[in-house]
């Protein structure tokens, strides 16, 4: 049994379909992204799954409990940074971690939370939130969704308003917690940083999940993409298009893809003489493939 499951869960506004049929699964241990253009129900999906929003239909189950709007007593080992957390502009950094860790039998040890997420260093101290910035108080959120040592974490655009040092960081404490057991469902637009982090992909489009798939098997449907500059583009343009090749020219440039490699490419142009002036290639992007599926998807509708 998965850690979470999300089984054929439906929630509407008015007319609109905010949850569509949404299933899928997170297992221990794992870092799962789940991507989609604004709008599509990320934030709505992870509202439903902490318990802080009704759905119409469906269920919703974590560690073997299921999860409600009225029901939450599966919610003590489910951390969460959703949106901006909640920060109390009076209180420090550790005055934080204490008022949240009330409630919780078992909290982590909040020197070591407060080294792991860096909130412990002389810009915090004694510092109250009203002069952290941007960035310290996503890393305190982070902190605080840590508090009661989840099996779970939800986290909803955990990386804005930080630096590169610090996103390095945080990838740094998501991989450990995770080889450690503990389960992440990621919500993030850093695309480029979220594939180097998760195990697992969830695409949602207009509420409904279009892709599950490991970050391994998404890529495989990634073809391989060759741009091009020769002495003569539109026949080069032509040759391709005879090979049943995808191909277009975009911004004076050649892109081609769906040969089986590159060395196919290159002999049919040597065959017709044309010449080669330039080429790049590119694969394995989680943006491009991401915006790929968008659009069939939407082409579909």
């Amino acid at each position: 049994m998965a850690l979470l499951e999300v089984k054929n869960v439906n929630k509407k506004y008015g007319s609109r379909a905010a949850m569509d049929d949404v299933s899928f699964n997170v297992e221990a241990g794992h870092i799962v992204g789940l991507i989609g253009p604004n709008g599509a129900g990320k934030s709505t999906t992870m509202r439903a799954i902490t318990g802080l929003m009704s759905y119409s239909s469906g269920q919703i189950t974590f560690d073997g409990q299921p999860v409600t709007f009225n029901n939450h007593s599966a919610l003590d080992k489910i951390g969460n940074l959703i949106e901006y957390p909640a920060i109390y502009p009076n209180l420090t950094a550790l005055e934080h971690l204490k008022l949240y860790a009330m409630d919780t039998k078992n909290p982590a040890d909040f020197k070591e939370l407060m080294h792991k997420t860096q909130i412990d260093g002389d810009n915090f101290g004694k510092r109250k939130a009203k002069n952290f910035s941007l960035g310290m108080k996503q890393r305190l959120g982070i902190a605080i969704a840590l508090i009661r040592n989840p099996k779970l974490v939800i986290l909803d655009e955990p990386m804005n308003g930080l630096d590169p040092q610090s996103v390095h960081d945080l990838r740094e404490l998501i991989r450990s917690l995770a080889e450690e057991g503990v389960a992440f469902l990621i919500s993030s637009h850093l695309l480029d940083e979220l594939q180097k982090l998760v195990d697992d992909v969830v695409i949602i489009n207009h509420g409904k999940i279009i892709q599950t798939a490991t970050i391994e098997t998404f890529f495989i449907h990634d073809q391989a993409r060759w741009t091009f500059d020769t002495n003569d583009n539109e026949s080069a343009l032509q040759i391709a298009q005879d090979k049943k090749w995808q191909a277009t020219i975009d911004n004076g440039q050649l892109q081609i893809s769906g040969a089986e490699n590159l060395q196919q490419v290159i002999t049919a142009f040597n065959a017709a003489n044309i010449q080669i002036q330039s080429l790049n290639t590119a694969t394995g992007n989680l943006e491009k493939s991401l915006l790929d599926m968008l659009a069939a998807d939407n082409q579909g509708e």
